[in-house]
This record gives C-alpha cells, structure tokens and sequence, in this order.
C-alpha cells in the first residue's frame, strides 16, 4: 500500500503509525507542518513551512502546497490524524479511502469554541470514509454532535506496548522512605494541575513522606511554579522537562502513584502506559476515562475539580500498599487484554486494506 499520513510529526502517535507500516513493509508518506524528531527508516516526511506564524493565515497556502503534494504522490490511502488543523486539510483534495482519527480535543472542547470549526469538523467527518474514535465516548459524541452514522465511526483507542511498559519483576520500586506520585499531561488548563497542586499539599500536610513529579511543558507551567512556591511545597515538587520517549517507561518505574485531573480527555496514552506499568492511578471521571478504569478496582475515579478527592485518595494509597499492589495488577491486565498496540495496530491495517478494495471495486 502507498501510504499517506497528515499529522503532527512531533507527536509520538504520529510516529509510530508512521513506523508500523513502515516496518510492515509499505510505502509510508508523512506530511506535517513540524518535523519528527528523529528519522524514520522507511518514512517520507514532507515538511510543509510557512512565512505565516498565524495559523489561519497559513492554512491556504499549506493546503495549495499539500494538494499539490498529494497528486505527486497518489498515495491508496490518505489518513489524518487529530481533526482540527491537520483533518481539515482533506477537505477539498478528492482522495478515497480517507480516513480520520479523532483524538479528543478535536471533538471535545475545539468544536464548542467556534462555529467555523465546528462546521469544518462537520465536512471532514461526512467527507470521509471511516472515523477513528479513541474512546467510546467520543464516538457517541461523533454521532450525536455532528449527525455522522455510527457505521461510519469504529472505535480504535491508543494501544500500548507491555513489553516496553511493564512494572520491576517484583512489583516493588525499591526500599525508600518517600511516596513517589507522578504526572506528565503536561501544563496546559485542560489538565487543571492547580487543582492537583493543591490536592497534593493536603495530602502532604498529613503525609509528609509524599512526593510530587510534574513532567511535560505547556502555557501554565510558570503559573503551577508560582503556585508550588506559594504554598511552600517546593522542596517536595519537582519539574521535569520532557525527554525521548525511550526514557519515558523508566518514569513509570519509578513513580508509586499517578495521578491525572483533567477537565476533559479521550484516552490519554500516559494512564494507559501508567496502568500497563502495574501502577494504581488516581483519574478523573471524564471522557474515556472510565471506559479503562473501574473504580476502586483497577483505579480511582474523582470527579473534576475537587482538590480534596485528590488528597482524600493519595492519602489512601500511600496508607495502604496491599491496596495498591492489587489496582496495579488489575490494571496491567485491562492493558494486556484491551490495550495492546500489535493487536489494535493489526486491525487498522486490515481496516486500510478492506477500504482500498471496497474503493477499487466501486470504481470498476
């Protein structure tokens, strides 16, 4: 198959459906606007500039230089991924089987913001052949919103590699004295980390062997920095920047708790990776999210917003490790029978393949 791709080249999601079917031997074409952040064997990136920072100013030359793009490379299939920006270039270049990966945001919370969004969003999901849905809840969302049949709608969550996340043979992290919780959604309001924050520091006021980790960046990172300094919690926060992904299970390892607020989600990666590491998370009941954890089985649920939820359960898993150990093996087991990306990444393949021939035999 030739294969054509229009994503975020720095996102890690991009990458490795770009590698998949690299790997498995077809002609893979990325097109973004930023590059990878690492050469892919077997990946053509085509890297799209722009002398417009303003995003809406650069749209229409980017997508004169992409159709252009796209006719030189005839590609059996074209896949945008996240709907917003990048999906929006399907619109108008006329190429089947296409296909479209919703991912969150872009059906969640962009739509509501703008009617010129919403309308677009609206053209790409009837223009295309399939809709990928990383939660359940997002597909109904897919169908109720924007009128687009659920036939055409398949659900198709990150998947996550349990060789490459998997806990210390013996489930323990290590002899220490401290509790180790982490974050890395990064700083952006959706995460709401000043609820987080302040969650923590009531938990720490009772615990003092607590420790917090946020990694990532974002626009509210000085803002969380100024806030950790203020409530004088700052010896007991770190920040860490983000690094390779290779580094990333290694986070996981170390951690004895994770812990995420978010207002809004799909299905965030980082719980997956999280549970398929044997750790008990502590999540927000929003989105997909509780369509991978049960609550006070293989998790914690809290509703959003609520700082003393999240002390109320920090302090109940550094109180009980039997408890945690038990979360952490139900979890790993949800990601090994739900969430395996080999599995999950085979269906897709077969999903290109079906609508390529369904396509050809249509035309003939």
């Amino acid at each position: 198959m030739i294969l054509c791709f229009i994503a975020d080249g720095r996102s890690i999601h991009t990458q490795r459906w770009a590698e998949y079917f690299a790997q498995r031997g077809h002609e893979v074409h990325l097109i973004t606007y930023d590059p990878m952040s690492r050469d892919i064997e077997g990946v053509n990136e085509h890297i799209i500039t722009s002398r417009w920072k303003n995003l809406y100013l650069s749209f229409i030359p980017r997508h004169i230089a992409i159709k252009k793009l796209v006719k030189e490379i005839k590609p059996d299939l074209i896949h945008a991924h996240f709907i917003a920006k990048y999906g929006f270039h399907l619109i108008g270049l006329n190429v089947h089987p296409s296909v479209v990966s919703a991912w969150g945001d872009d059906i969640l919370i962009l739509p509501k913001k703008s009617r010129l969004i919403h309308r677009y969003t609206k053209k790409v999901l009837t223009g295309v052949d399939l809709v990928y849905a990383v939660s359940h809840n997002i597909s109904d969302h897919i169908s109720a919103d924007f009128n687009i049949p659920p036939d055409k709608v398949r659900y198709l969550p990150f998947g996550i590699d349990t060789d490459l996340f998997l806990p210390l043979p013996d489930n323990k992290n290590r002899n220490r004295t401290t509790i180790e919780i982490f974050s890395n959604r990064g700083f952006f309001p959706v995460y709401d980390n000043e609820t987080l924050i302040r969650g923590f520091t009531l938990a720490y006021q009772t615990n003092s062997s607590l420790r917090l980790t946020l990694k990532g960046d974002g626009p509210d990172e000085q803002k969380i920095r100024d806030l950790v300094s203020s409530l004088g919690i700052s010896d007991v926060v770190s920040f860490k920047k983000k690094t390779e992904y290779s580094e990333v299970p290694k986070d996981y390892r170390n951690a004895d708790i994770f812990v995420t607020t978010s207002l809004s989600d799909g299905t965030p990666v980082s719980i997956l990776e999280a549970m398929a590491s044997c750790l008990p998370c502590i999540a927000t009941s929003v989105g997909g999210i509780p369509e991978w954890i049960d609550d006070q089985k293989s998790g914690i649920l809290i509703m959003p917003g609520s700082s003393e939820s999240v002390a109320e359960s920090i302090l109940t898993l550094a109180g009980n490790p039997a408890f945690c150990n038990r979360l952490g093996i139900a979890a790993r087991k949800t990601i090994v029978e739900r969430g395996q990306w080999i599995s999950l990444m085979a269906q897709a393949e077969k999903d290109y393949q079906a609508l390529i021939k369904t396509y050809r035999q249509d035309r003939s």
